[in-house]
């Protein structure tokens, strides 16, 4: 019987017998517990829609849907898989602090990623 991991990485956007849903939680699960390594995640993927950050913290943003609730998104440190979540792709998704008015702002990640640079994730 095949491991769950190997399992997993036969799936691929598009196939059958998946929906998104279902493709979240696996993932999910299987980032938190095994740690997927960004070679492993790229290999299983392919490569993300944006990227932000490199291999020792950042963000890999992949789209399957171009719906209003968002899309899946990795979070990655040390090059390591941590997260995996849904984000809003048109509304903002993040806050962080203004440092002018010591106030909380709303922004949109997205807004501020880059196309994928393979090279800074190695």
């Amino acid at each position: 019987m095949k491991d769950e991991k190997q399992r997993l990485m036969e799936w691929k956007p598009g196939a059958p017998d998946f929906s998104r849903d279902d493709m979240i939680v696996a993932v999910g699960l299987q980032c938190r517990s095994k740690r997927f390594p960004i070679q492993d995640v790229l290999q299983w993927l392919g490569s993300p829609a944006k990227s932000l950050g490199d291999a020792s913290g950042g963000y890999l943003v992949y789209f399957y849907s171009y719906d209003f609730w968002g899309a899946p998104k990795f979070e990655v440190t040390g090059g390591r898989v941590i997260d995996f979540a849904v984000i809003s792709i048109h509304e903002p998704n993040c806050k962080r602090m203004d440092p002018c008015t010591g106030r909380e702002v709303a922004f949109n990640l997205l807004d501020e990623m880059e196309p994928f640079n393979e090279a800074a994730f190695r």
